[in-house]
């Protein structure tokens, strides 16, 4: 099952043969994690790129200030880490921490290296995931600068109702720029306007 899950995920993206599947099951690391545990750590060197099979995660930085800031989210089905740290393999300037018990199948920098030299399919892979992570955060960008609080929750909402059932609120609050209580206080003026059109 969780192999399945993450040769699915592939699927969307290109086509692999028995063989070729086999050889990227063989370059997987299994990982689990308590809830509260870290995926990577800021200011190490980001070793793995995560893809979820059971559980939840979010990537944060840490201001100066101490005020932390929720910039990914990540359940099953989803790829989850510090990115640019694992792609240059430099010191990461962001944590991944669990929120519930999570297990992930992983890729160590050097596995993949070797994968992409057994199965060059996968880097195409690798180069697609990366290209539809910049597309949403371009959108994410525009969504900060073109919409208020309520717009940016609803988009967040139709996008990704699953996340919006499983991610703790404070740490959505965080990612969409608001306050946890603020966000409250706005779902709750949405239930209000949405039962008020059900009423008429």
């Amino acid at each position: 099952m969780p192999h399945q899950l993450l040769l699915d995920n592939i699927r969307n993206f290109i086509q692999l043969t028995q063989e070729e599947e086999e050889l990227v099951l063989d370059r997987t690391t299994p990982r689990e994690f308590k809830r509260g545990e870290f995926l990577n750590n800021e200011g190490e060197v980001n070793r793995f790129t995560n893809f979820i099979i059971k559980g939840s995660a979010r990537v944060y930085y840490i201001e100066p200030s101490g005020h932390e800031h929720v910039v990914q989210l990540g359940i099953s089905k989803w790829w989850v880490g510090d990115f640019p740290s694992f792609i240059t393999q430099t010191k990461a300037s962001m944590y991944t921490q669990a929120l519930e018990p999570t297990e992930v199948l992983a890729f160590s920098y050097e596995n993949l290296q070797v994968l992409y030299h057994e199965v060059p399919k996968m880097e195409r892979f690798f180069r697609l995931l990366i290209q539809r992570a910049y597309a949403s955060f371009h959108r994410r960008v525009l969504e900060a600068l073109g919409m208020d609080a309520e717009q940016r929750y609803l988009a967040f909402r139709n996008v990704y109702p699953e996340m919006d059932m499983q991610i703790p609120q404070k740490h959505i609050a965080s990612y969409l720029g608001m306050s946890p209580e603020f966000l409250s206080t706005l779902k709750r003026r949405i239930v209000d306007k949405e039962r008020g059109r059900v009423r008429k």
